[in-house]
């Protein structure tokens, strides 16, 4: 219940950053699309859906290892589902619960007063255009919880803006950066060598 911790199916989320990412390679791209995010939950609208996937998109780019083509030119189709999307504020002073009862703040004394919480779950393909084969999948989610005195370290990301400008700096933004960026390491690290065929 206290720090910041992050889970997902199997395994612990990669400590890769963006920024890791991001390297000098130099070699053939491999041709793909993104589909639109798909709303799975009732906790993100259209216009969140939109910023997930332009952040994700733009990390991609950074990779250097892709071409983003419309569908009918790509081998791979990237798609991605928002399972899960829960930026809430889950106590302050009031206690645990936010609630302000004597029995939230019971609680509250008991586990470590909790200023926020946020949670976030993406379902990730990556489809063959041609076949409609699912290569690899999998689930990834992050969730981060923030306690006082317990400090976060926040990803300093310009590309957290637009539509996700207001998760800059609190634990949503910091569960955002995590799903975003672990989707991509997987990416690059799943993709067949053989797609990788377009000269640069």
């Amino acid at each position: 219940m206290s720090g910041c911790f992050s889970t997902k199916p199997h395994s612990a989320l990669d400590k890769t950053s963006a920024g890791e990412l991001l390297n000098s390679y130099q070699g053939p791209l491999v041709k793909i699309t993104v589909n639109d995010f798909e709303l799975k939950t009732s906790g993100a609208g259209a216009q969140v859906s939109l910023a997930l996937k332009e952040y994700f998109v733009n990390i991609l780019n950074s990779t250097k290892r892709f071409a983003i083509v419309a569908p009918q030119d790509a081998d791979l189709i990237i798609s991605v589902g928002i399972v899960e999307f829960i930026p809430e504020n889950s106590g302050g002073k009031s206690g645990l619960a936010g609630g302000g009862s004597s029995a939230s703040s019971f609680m509250g004394g008991l586990l470590g007063e909790v200023l926020n919480k946020a949670n976030m779950q993406l379902s990730l393909r990556i489809i063959d255009r041609a076949t409609s084969e699912v290569i690899n999948s999998r689930d990834i989610q992050s969730q981060v919880v923030e306690h006082p005195g317990k400090k976060i370290k926040f990803p300093q990301e310009k590309a957290l803006k637009m539509g996700l400008s207001d998760y800059a700096g609190t634990p949503m933004g910091k569960v955002i950066y995590d799903c975003i960026v672990e989707a991509v390491r997987y990416i690059v690290q799943n993709v067949p060598q053989n797609y990788y065929d377009t000269p640069r």
